[in-house]
């Protein structure tokens, strides 16, 4: 039995959605442990410092070592060197390193190069991930050796009963006829979730029977209840996920950047018709399997959803691709078999 200890920023979030799906393979143990126990920065940085011998002293007693996302990379670095073990990172949209620029920037992108070069693989959740690393790493052919793409994936849903369907519909308050478009994710900038409701508003004004249902909360919660009316149903934080799936037709991604998002495999795998932006990662989630968008493009984002509004042919097919896509090519069986190729090599290369 391998004893796996995934060292994560916080709590909550897509790398613990990650875990719970690597929980399934045979002969792992996993244990999860955290740097901040806040997301915001002086709480993060309090209870990563009175955290971090705790975090040590488990990274020191695994077979191997699993840290998760860019920032939590680079902080786990001084850890990683005292504790000597066999050690892989998944990149989860490396956020930080897209959002910082000027000095900050290029301090991270040492960083970043350092965590590829000391660490024995580099798990990317997407291939342009693995071309942005690839450009840091390009003057270590050795290092850039250590990146590897492995997609994440979701174990394929039931399809949607019908009877699960109307009642949900029913209880979301959308009626016949009416295009129920989900917004699912933090309520922040990155998001977007002002970009769908502004596309849907739109959408509305030139007739399309479009309703935008936000699930989700974060510091843009005000401004998105502010927009709230027959079009935009802000729904708060949700847990019933599967029965939101159950009730909408489509899945709205306007976001910046992302991975993989699982929100966005979860309502493909439930038959929902992604669209999406053309920011980081979302093309490459959906492939056909779905609409892309410019990023920030809100009259074109409305085009769509009134199209599909108008067209239940097309919304059927993208639906079908979608869930098609899921259970032919991003499953978590796939994403298993990858982590563990990983797991093997950072113990073949040791410490």
């Amino acid at each position: 039995m391998l004893d796996v200890v995934h060292i994560l920023p916080h709590r909550g979030g897509g790398g613990e959605t990650y875990i719970d799906l690597l929980e399934a393979m045979p002969g792992h143990r996993h244990e999860r442990v955290v740097l901040s126990q806040g997301r915001t920065a002086s709480a993060g940085m309090r209870s990563i410092v009175g955290g971090y011998p705790r975090v040590a002293r488990v990274a020191r007693a695994a077979d191997i070592i699993h840290v998760h996302g860019d920032m939590a990379t680079a902080l786990a670095l001084p850890l990683l060197a005292v504790a000597r073990r066999p050690t892989v990172w998944t990149t989860h949209g490396l956020h930080f390193l897209r959002r910082a620029d000027g000095a900050v920037l290029a301090g991270f992108e040492r960083a970043m190069r350092r965590a590829i070069a000391t660490t024995a693989c580099t798990i990317c959740t997407s291939h342009a991930e693995r071309a942005e690393l690839l450009t840091l790493a390009s003057r270590s052919p050795a290092a850039a050796e250590r990146l590897r793409v492995v997609h994440n994936g979701i174990a394929l849903p039931a399809p949607v009963d019908p009877a699960a369907r109307t009642s949900s519909r029913a209880d979301l308050g959308l009626r016949e006829g009416e295009l129920g478009v989900l917004f699912l994710g933090e309520l922040e900038q990155r998001k977007r979730p002002l970009d769908a409701i502004a596309a849907t508003e739109r959408a509305r004004a030139r007739g399309a029977p479009v309703v935008l249902l936000v699930a989700g909360d974060g510091p843009q919660t005000d401004a998105v209840r502010a927009r709230a009316g027959d079009g935009v149903r802000p729904l708060g934080f949700r847990t019933d996920v599967a029965a939101l799936f159950a009730g909408a037709d489509v899945l709205v991604m306007p976001s910046e950047r992302e991975g993989l998002s699982f929100a966005v495999l979860e309502a493909m795998g439930a038959g929902l018709a992604p669209v999406v932006s053309d920011g980081a990662g979302n093309p490459e989630a959906i492939g056909t399997a779905g609409v892309v968008v410019g990023l920030g493009d809100i009259d074109a984002l409305a085009s769509v959803l009134a199209r599909l509004a108008a067209s239940a042919p097309e919304l059927q097919a993208l639906g079908a691709a979608a869930r098609a896509r899921v259970a032919n090519e991003l499953t978590a069986d796939a994403l298993r078999a990858g982590v563990a190729a990983a797991y093997s090599e950072a113990l073949r290369a040791g410490s």
